[in-house]
């Protein structure tokens, strides 16, 4: 069953931890931006607007991340969301719920 994979997996949580924390954040924060949210929008109606609240929470977040360099000096991309992106894409619609439910 679909819903019983963990995207959202403690390597990542390690990777915030450590030296690629700006990296993941920056990467999550994408994922959500522009794949989960915009297929969530989608395909619900009736959760339109807190979507959108949170799409707008999410580019402030972004915004204000930006401002502070040292965020923003790593290079390396984050194997965990790779592996979460693999997983919501081979998850097709379930990956939706699944992606919107652990964040």
């Amino acid at each position: 069953d679909d819903l019983s994979i963990q995207l959202l997996s403690s390597d990542l949580l390690e990777e915030i931890k450590g030296s690629l924390g700006c990296q993941s954040v920056s990467e999550m924060m994408e994922f959500y931006l522009e794949e989960v949210l915009p297929r969530a929008m989608r395909s619900s109606s009736q959760h339109q607007r807190s979507m959108s609240d949170l799409g707008n929470l999410l580019l402030n977040l972004r915004a204000t991340m930006r401002l502070c360099h040292k965020f923003f000096t790593c290079e390396e991309r984050s194997r965990s969301m790779e592996h979460i992106k693999e997983t919501f894409s081979r998850m097709s619609r379930n990956g939706i719920y699944k992606a919107m439910g652990e964040f």
